[in-house]
């Protein structure tokens, strides 16, 4: 195993940097000692000098990071409550209405995000607005909340708004207008529930999805279906991959960026488009294609911009699931049950997770993700087709949307059955405790492997 890992440099560097951010908060006390320890394996060992180096880096960029964001917090509750007036820009669309960014609020710059509370949007990405209302600070400053994940600051309720400017051109901004224009052009043959659906796991694009529909995906334990993952880029791409080969694979490029910027460019998205990015690179060059590697590259990637990602649950699910799908399923192959040990590999690996992440975890959720596996890859390839032929003629896309509507109502059925007998284990474990898990896990894979392994030479 330590051959394996020292083999790949980029797994090296990744795990120096994670190692590094996990120590961020004491990068006052470590950094003299550690800089004198890197500069004396600098004349003995000088990899384990670099390790280190990165080590310090890693930690104090992550700190100077978190304290940027906790000084405009700190700014924020200084004038919450109060009336003010706000410079900024669309950044995003929300539940309950606009994301911007770029602050200046009376007249002092912010770092961060606020969240606009709308009824009716008519406000696009890009747009330069002049908002004047009431602020609250944000409280829910936990490191692996959503709202910290986004930088939220606070939350603003506007008396009036202005548009100050709007961008003559952004790329996101018409990527935007264009997933805007395809969901109002998927036909009505798709009840709403369906046609929601089809957006939410397409293009991520959940703001109208019935809440019946969300609590039954979350109860079953299906919520990251709802939302675009790295999961359907890999679909998608898969999918197109055999129809093609040498440079002709790298018309696979544009679409997979294309697909992460209208998409929203979530974690799990960038790290799948690199990783897919690479494979596709080793194709047309003739070159093996190393999948940890390809990981740790990306991880490396996400977390030179943002070093606190790490700490959210997008990253951590995302990265660990493909870990155990690349890492682990291929070598607990069971006769007859090859199609659904990778399904069952993930499940067993993101389980205690999730039962920290959440405080509880529903049993429903590993059988009925083994059922659904096939039929969200057939709706996300038939959605992304359909998504397409809504720029072709109408009947293509009436034909298309007649042929995944039972696809999408087969999973409604199923999730909704699944959500009328599930039972939950309910138990927030500890740090410790959540250690403790995947020791276990460890063993029990181990030993798994052996057995399986027990008669190769």
């Amino acid at each position: 195993m330590s051959n394996e890992i020292i083999g790949r440099p980029s797994v090296i560097i990744f795990i120096s940097i994670v190692v590094g951010i996990l120590l961020f908060k004491y990068v006052s006390l470590i950094f003299i000692p550690l800089l004198c320890l890197a500069i004396v394996f600098l004349f003995i060992k000088e990899k384990l000098s670099l390790f280190i180096m990165i080590i310090l880096l890693s930690a104090w960029w992550t700190a100077r990071n978190y304290e940027i964001y906790m000084d405009s917090v700190e700014r924020i509750r200084e004038i919450s409550n109060s009336v003010v007036n706000i410079n900024c820009r669309v950044k995003g669309i929300s539940k309950y209405g606009l994301i911007v960014n770029h602050l200046e609020i009376n007249n002092r710059r912010y770092y961060g995000t606020l969240e606009v509370r709308i009824k009716e949007n008519k406000y696009q990405y890009g747009d330069n607005l002049y908002i004047t209302g009431k602020i609250y600070e944000n409280k829910a400053l936990d490191i692996d909340k959503r709202q910290f994940q986004e930088r939220l600051i606070g939350i603003l309720y506007p008396t009036e708004i202005k548009t100050i400017s709007k961008p003559k051109f952004s790329l996101r901004r018409t990527l935007y207008s264009v997933r805007s224009r395809i969901r109002d052009r998927i036909p009505h043959n798709l009840s709403g529930e369906e046609r929601e659906l089809t957006m939410a796991m397409v293009l991520g694009i959940s703001e109208n999805l019935p809440y019946e529909t969300y609590k039954s995906f979350k109860v079953t334990g299906l919520i990251h279906t709802l939302v675009v993952s790295g999961a359907q880029v890999s679909i998608i791409t898969s999918a197109i991959i055999p129809f093609l080969s040498g440079l002709w694979l790298s018309i696979i490029f544009p679409i997979v960026i294309l697909y992460a910027l209208v998409t929203g460019l979530e974690i799990s998205v960038i790290r799948a488009s690199i990783m897919m990015g690479i494979n596709i690179l080793a194709r047309i060059i003739y070159e093996d294609y190393d999948p940890p590697s390809s990981l740790a590259f990306s991880g490396m990637v996400i977390l030179l911009f943002d070093p606190l990602a790490f700490f959210g649950s997008s990253f951590q699910l995302s990265f660990l699931a493909t870990f155990s799908l690349i890492c682990i399923s291929p070598y607990l192959k069971i006769k007859r049950l090859e199609f659904i040990m990778p399904t069952i590999t993930v499940q067993g690996i993101l389980a205690p997770l999730l039962l920290y992440k959440n405080g509880s975890l529903p049993l429903i959720s590993f059988p009925i993700n083994v059922i659904v596996s096939p039929l969200i890859s057939l709706l996300t390839i038939g959605g992304f087709i359909l998504s397409i032929s809504t720029f072709t003629f109408p009947f293509i896309t009436h034909l298309i949307s007649i042929i995944i509507k039972p696809i999408a109502y087969l999973l409604l059925r199923i999730v909704a059955f699944g959500n009328s007998i599930t039972y939950d284990i309910r138990y927030t474990p500890s740090i410790i405790e959540l250690v403790s898990m995947y020791i276990i896990i460890g063993g029990l894979i181990y030993i798994g492997y052996t057995r399986l392994h027990k008669n190769d030479k």
